[in-house]
């Protein structure tokens, strides 16, 4: 227990940890501000942050930086030899998997949370209905709130708290599941410009070959494929890397 709480700590303290929430909120801040600024309806500039090309293509690369590529300086150095001379395999790679997707899904969650609530609290009076016009940065109605969109359903049925509680953890499961891929490439092929190059080859592939309803650029949004069945693919996603994470750490720590 002592050994989890230590690298989860690690985790966090690192500067991969605080590049990735920066640079995250940097592009969801320049959305923000581009798109959503002047919109006065939460709904209106939720969707817009979350649907701009650049956000969707680039995500992954951010959780990925957090904590993915330590294995790769452990097994170069050797140091990772020291940790199962205390520990089991299986339990060192829980620890790692935990430590992993817990800096991963922070990283993409955290921006989310304070993007997400910047929006409410910037809406105006009489603007955060489903139905009302979002304004430019000129005051110019631009653009009607659509009803049929799930997320609007969400906030107006539950309130718009749990719509962002649910736009939150999508992201944390998002953010979770590509950092783990990232752990799964740097224990399949311990090198780290790898396990920080190739989630992103992996995602783009996806991006453009899979369906809407499986594609992980469009769950991590909710909107496209439902919130329910998004939650659900990224909890998929999410055991496929850590399954794909212990398998690597079993080949590699045995083979060694």
């Amino acid at each position: 227990m002592k050994f989890l709480w230590t690298d989860i700590k690690r985790s966090f303290a690192n500067p991969g940890f605080f590049a990735g929430i920066f640079g995250l909120g940097a592009l969801l801040a320049y959305n923000f501000v581009t798109e959503s600024l002047h919109s006065g309806s939460p709904y209106y500039a939720i969707v817009n942050i979350l649907a701009v090309s650049g956000f969707t293509v680039f995500l992954p690369v951010f959780p990925v930086l957090g904590y993915a590529s330590r294995f790769c300086g452990e097994y170069e150095s050797g140091y990772y030899r020291l940790i199962l001379a205390r520990m089991k395999i299986q339990k060192f790679a829980w620890v790692r998997m935990t430590s992993v997707a817990l800096s991963g899904g922070a990283i993409v969650a955290f921006p989310y949370l304070l993007i997400c609530l910047a929006a409410v609290y910037q809406k105006a009076p009489g603007l955060a209905d489903a139905n009302s016009l979002g304004l430019d940065a000129f005051g110019v109605n631009v653009l009607r709130v659509e009803t049929d969109i799930e997320m609007v359903v969400i906030g107006q049925t539950y309130g718009v708290g749990v719509m962002v509680a649910v736009k939150v953890l999508l992201g944390f499961l998002f953010g979770a599941a590509w950092a783990l891929v990232g752990l799964a490439f740097a224990v399949w092929m311990p090198n780290k410009y790898v396990s920080l190059i190739a989630p992103f080859v992996l995602y783009e592939s996806l991006y453009i070959l899979m369906p809407n309803c499986l594609n992980p650029a469009l769950l991590v949004r909710g909107d496209d494929a439902g919130h329910l069945l998004s939650l659900v693919m990224e909890c998929v996603w999410l055991f496929a890397a850590a399954a794909a994470a212990m398998t690597g750490f079993r080949r590699r720590c045995k083979d060694e």
